[in-house]
């Protein structure tokens, strides 16, 4: 199991929980989908993750060892990354400062072999890496901000609503990459409101609501439509 979370409880302010009583499980190759309205607590929980916001009750356990006691730094050397919601690129650096800073920030320095798998997986990049990342589209950016967790050589990927304020067409562009990324063995951890998104990425969603999973919705047997039917009725 690549990435392990039982009984996890955190929020913004001590004693003041978001997320409760929160478990999930991701191996490396597969993807899990969570889904919920603004406010469910999705960003809390992808920040609870990844270390930004401290746990206060549970465990979170990557490739066997318990990271919940870790800084965000500590985690991300340990094979944990995170797309933050918003994308949170350097706009004033290049593309390639902006992958060189994150692979730093993983300790792994960014070497040409390296670059060429990101380049391989987002082709826009390769054009674009001397350019200030700033004049990007929403779309490119977003590419960046997948290639900045790649090239952390990550062993997970938590992705905070990486579709927020796309096209379809750059949606579907999306899916694409993340299936690739998959594919490749990475565990994903998807908080989305996009149900093709889910739909092409996860065998199994998990509903989100007011911090707790209320419902897992299986797409092998269901398709779309369960997502859909059940984002309306929580």
């Amino acid at each position: 199991m690549t990435l392990e979370i039982n009984g996890l409880q955190a929020g913004y302010r001590a004693g003041v929980p978001v997320v409760h009583e929160v478990g999930l499980s991701v191996s490396g190759g597969s993807a899990v989908g969570i889904i919920g309205r603004n406010g469910a607590g999705k960003t809390c929980l992808a920040q609870t993750v990844h270390g930004v916001l401290s746990t206060q009750a549970g465990t979170i356990v990557l490739d066997g060892v318990e990271v919940h006691g870790l800084s965000v730094r500590q985690r991300v050397r340990r094979g944990l990354s995170l797309v933050p919601e918003g994308r949170m690129i350097f706009a004033q650096l290049s593309v390639r400062e902006n992958l060189e800073m994150a692979a730093y920030g993983a300790d792994k320095p960014l070497g040409r072999a390296e670059l060429d798998r990101v380049c391989d997986i987002f082709p826009l990049l390769r054009t674009k890496l001397d350019d200030r990342a700033g004049t990007m589209s929403g779309g490119e950016q977003q590419w960046l901000a997948l290639g900045r967790a790649l090239v952390q050589q990550p062993s997970t990927i938590v992705l905070d609503e990486p579709s927020l304020g796309l096209s379809p067409v750059a949606i579907a562009g999306l899916g694409e990459s993340l299936a690739v990324i998959r594919d490749h063995g990475v565990a994903i951890v998807l908080m989305e409101q996009n149900p093709h998104l889910l739909e092409r990425l996860c065998d199994t969603v998990l509903l989100l609501d007011r911090g707790t999973f209320v419902r897992e919705l299986d797409l092998v047997a269901s398709g779309r439509d369960v997502i859909e039917q059940a984002y309306l009725g929580v």
